[in-house]
């Protein structure tokens, strides 16, 4: 109880921030309220005629074992292969109001708020510490300190913070949402499926549905200038550091972007653009067919391009201090097949990259998916559930086994299988002298889902993956004298939630 009543008071003392008093003014300024006690009334009717408050649990738990080389705060080292784990508990509060009318009937408004507050129910580091900004990015990381060329974090925290607090103005099939709040337009995302909260964004979204005789056509997009991520609770600057350990990264003005989809009946195609100003620029296009070959059997086939860029002197400062993943240019090709039957779907799929980096020894980098600290579009087949396959030159492949259970009337429990290879070149230290070679990974993925979309379990979630990544020496490019199993992982990353509506 008195946990419950501190979150609150919490709320209470967040809510009166600038940014949220901005939002709240705004909004109430759209009102035509002008000084008649009918038209307040009327108002303020339908202000609360519609309004709703969603309440959001997500129990969150993720847990690495693998080979850790540390120093505590006292010095002492730690060399063993051991877990690291965080858990904790999100329970979020969120109101919208119902939709006032601005300009007659074709232009209306509403207020959305929204708390959100991670409790801390265990963390585990080898040696007591953790990377700061690294470990599971569950909690927010204190106690810090400087170890050599890494900074350290000796102990964790849960946090609370506000991070919708915005006005939507809506009209015909168009709206757009200014201030505070999960922004998914264009090349930005507010998640991705291994995080525990949602970031937010600071600005301006907007989204506009085209309906014509050849499919619906759908414009999004965004212009921002602060961004909040999962694990931090106040609305910080935009900042490049695509390295995340840079605890200095530089900041950037604003980023701007926007993309169209056309949906047709059975295909799809896109196209989406991203600049952060002075620092990069990405593009993305994709296209997706889907043959039906009987009544029960369908094969789908996607493809899909990413261009990223940099796009002033900002980003070659990252390049100079070697916090940048690439030189000026980084690009992913891929494409997959689905062929599904009935219950049962087997994918392959397939993606190239190539981003050189002058500034490693090896002369080899990686595409970021962000830019910088905010969150980029990236939806890759061949994406682990641990390790990503980004670095370049790599060709990585996947197949993958999905089966719902739909003829046990669990339509909605989803079983999944994963088998993940690749091949990149390296600059192999497994021997007596340098020299570069082609190192190989795979990486096994179990996963198992549970999201019913109706019935008395509407709004529930659960969903449990296992990584197994398994790298060779040359693609971990280990010394020689270091063990084989230096860089294997093991992750285990389970999720159980639960929103409804008071």
């Amino acid at each position: 109880m008195w946990e419950f009543l501190e979150l609150i008071l919490e709320m209470k003392e967040k809510v009166c921030s600038k940014a949220v008093r901005n939002a709240l003014i705004a909004g109430l300024v759209m009102a035509p309220v002008a000084g008649n006690a009918s038209v307040i009334g009327d108002t303020w009717e339908a202000f609360t005629k519609n309004d709703k408050i969603t309440i959001a649990t997500v129990n969150y738990l993720k847990s690495t074992e693998d080979y850790v080389k540390t120093k505590d705060k006292s010095g002492k080292t730690y060399e063993e292969f051991a877990y690291q784990t965080e858990w904790g508990q999100n329970v979020g509060v969120f109101y919208n109001s119902g939709m006032v009318p601005v300009y007659g009937k074709k232009v209306r408004a509403r207020l959305n708020v929204g708390y959100s507050h991670m409790f801390k129910l265990l963390d585990d580091y080898t040696g007591g510490v953790h990377n700061w900004n690294a470990g599971q990015k569950i909690f927010k990381s204190k106690d810090c300190f400087q170890s050599g060329t890494q900074y350290k974090c000796a102990d964790t925290e849960g946090f609370g913070k506000v991070p919708v607090a915005s006005a939507t103005i809506g009209w015909g099939k168009g709206n757009m949402e200014i201030g505070r709040g999960f922004f998914n337009a264009g090349m930005i995302t507010t998640s991705n499926p291994d995080d525990a909260t949602m970031s937010s964004y600071e600005g301006v979204m907007f989204k506009n549905l085209f309906t014509n005789d050849y499919g619906r056509t759908v414009v999004d997009g965004a212009l921002v200038n602060g961004f909040m991520a999962g694990n931090e609770d106040e609305m910080g600057s935009l900042t490049g550091g695509s390295n995340y350990y840079d605890t200095d990264p530089l900041e950037y003005d604003y980023l701007y972007t926007a993309r169209v989809r056309h949906n047709f009946d059975k295909a799809s195609v896109s196209f989406g653009y991203g600049e952060a100003s002075d620092y990069l620029r990405r593009f993305y296009t994709d296209a997706w067919y889907r043959h039906d070959i009987d009544a029960q059997t369908f094969l789908r086939s996607n493809f899909q391009y990413y261009y990223n860029r940099s796009a002033g002197h900002l980003w070659e400062e990252d390049v100079e201090k070697g916090m940048a993943a690439f030189d000026e240019y980084a690009s992913i090709l891929s494409y997959d097949f689905t062929l599904r039957r009935d219950a049962v779907a087997v994918m392959y799929g397939y993606s190239t990259v190539s981003a050189p980096n002058s500034v490693r020894d090896d002369k080899y980098g990686s595409f970021s998916y962000g830019f910088g600290n905010a969150k980029g579009y990236l939806k890759l087949p061949t994406t682990g559930g641990y390790h990503g396959f980004r670095g370049d030159g790599t060709d990585a492949h996947v197949i993958a086994l999905q089966y719902d259970l739909r003829h046990f009337g669990l339509q909605d429990l989803v079983l999944a299988y994963r088998y993940h290879w690749a091949e990149r070149p390296t600059l192999s230290k497994h021997t007596d002298y340098d020299h570069f070679v082609m190192g190989s990974a795979e990486e096994h993925v179990v996963e198992i889902k549970y999201e019913p979309k109706a019935g008395p379990l509407k709004g529930f979630y659960t969903n449990f993956k296992q990584s197994f990544f398994r790298p060779d020496a040359d693609y971990a490019q280990l010394e020689a004298t270091d063990p084989s199993y230096k860089a294997d992982n093991t992750a285990i990353k389970f999720t159980l939630g639960y929103s409804f509506q008071l």
